[in-house]
Parts: structure tokens; sequence; C-alpha cells
């Protein structure tokens, strides 16, 4: 696979809030490959504490995961080691904001994708999203958990509406702000040719859908579109963080 990988504050706020992460593992049975973002809730500190707190604890559950099967021990399923590390990640952040005052309330989005062995295993809590591109059509795997995608899966919203909606940035769920969370877990079969998007609102919301596609379509470099699609989002007034991974798989 090729992979690419990108973030940036935009051209509004002083710190960057989000986090992620690509890393490779070495297994018995193959390459392990790790993608992840995460963007911060709560303000400055609190917000990339958080974000850098989720990927680093997934990380940590995923390289125990591969060191165990290195040592030829049974491992659990990839999708109960991924849920775990959320699990784990939401504690830590809890405890971590009831503990410091200046942590108070803080909280993050987590997006990953873990590829191993023929599939990607999914894993998602928050309005940070993945993409998908298959034979000439894009489409999203996640579903954002936030107040007007609620609204719109009830009626009450229309997709347009829900966009420019007052309400738009407010998440329903995310790791830290409760004692317990409920992550989506999904398998996903991966196919030659496939292009997955890991992204935070900071790039879908300025770049749209159709546009990753027309990037997407040709002689695709990641790591040069990835840095396109920033420079892009950053040209339509950068209002929020920007953070991106995709991931190509070569036929």
């Amino acid at each position: 696979m090729q992979l690419g990988h990108g973030s940036h504050p935009g051209r509004v706020r002083e710190h960057n809030e989000d986090y992620h992460r690509i890393k490779s593992f070495v297994t018995p049975r193959g390459i392990l490959q790790l993608t992840a973002v995460a963007d911060g809730i709560g303000g400055a500190v609190a917000g990339e504490k958080a974000s850098k707190l989720a990927i680093e604890t997934l990380t940590e559950v995923i390289a125990n995961y591969t060191s165990t099967m290195q040592q030829g021990r049974e491992v659990i399923t990839l999708e109960k080691a991924i849920e775990r590390s959320f699990t784990l990640a939401n504690r830590a952040i809890h405890q971590a904001s009831l503990y410091d005052p200046n942590l108070s309330g803080m909280g993050t989005t987590l997006t990953t994708m873990v590829f191993f062995e023929g599939r990607a295993v999914l894993g998602h809590v928050g309005d940070s999203r993945v993409f998908v591109t298959r034979r000439g059509e894009i489409r999203q795997l996640t579903e954002d958990h936030s107040w007007v995608a609620e609204q719109v899966l009830k009626g009450f919203l229309t997709k347009e509406e829900a966009e420019n909606h007052a309400y738009r940035n407010i998440i329903t769920r995310a790791l830290g702000t409760k004692p317990q969370v409920v992550p989506d877990i999904r398998t996903v079969k991966v196919q030659p040719n496939d292009i997955y998007l890991l992204c935070t609102d900071g790039l879908y919301g300025l770049v749209e859908a159709p546009e990753f596609l027309s990037e997407m379509k040709g002689n695709f470099d990641p790591q040069a579109s990835m840095d396109y699609w920033i420079n892009l989002a950053n040209q339509r007034g950068g209002p929020d963080n920007i953070t991106g991974v995709v991931v190509r798989i070569l036929p």
C-alpha cells in the first residue's frame, strides 16, 4: 500500500488539537498497518492532550497485540483489541480530566483503520470520517456522532441543512467526556485499488467528497494529494485544524 498524511493548525487557531498516526508492525502473519486521526476538544492544552492520549493508547494496545503474536502466544481478535483500546483511552482521558482542573471537560474523536491480512478493522467515535473510493465511486464508511447527524436520521433536518447548521460542531459521542463510551467497530474487506481517507472535520468541512474523488483518479499520489487538500482547506479559510491520512491499496 501507499500512504500519505498531514496535519495543519489552519489559519485561525493558534494550537493544533488534532493528532494522527501511521505505523507499521511486523508480525509472523505479515505487516499490520495502523492509521488513525483524532480531533481534540476542550481547548488548547486540554484538546491537544486528549487527542494525543487517545492515539498513544491505541498505538500501545496494537503494539502489545503484535508483540504477543510475535511471541507465538494466542491473541484475541483484532476487532476486540481495537475495541479495548477505545475503552482504555476513554478511561485515561476521563480520569485525567477529573484530576486536573485545567483539563476539565476535555475529550477527543478517534477514528482508526488497522489493515491486516486482507481486511481493515475500523474503530470510530466522534465526527471524524473515513471515506472509501472504489470503482470510481466515493462513499462514507463512518457515521457522525453529532447532534445534526442524529437530526438527519430522525428526519428533522436535511443533509444540506445540517452542513450549515449552527450546531453542526456539537458531537454526541467522544472519548473522555463520560466514564464509558461505545465505539463503532466494523470490519471492511479490502480490495485492490481501494483508496481510504481518514480525516477530521477541518478537512472534510471545506473539501467536499466529489473533490476528493476527482483527485483520486488517474496517476494518484497519496502524499501529494494530501498536501493539496490541506492547502485547499487553508485557501478556503482554514477555520479549524486540518488533518488527514490516505491509504492506497496497490493492485
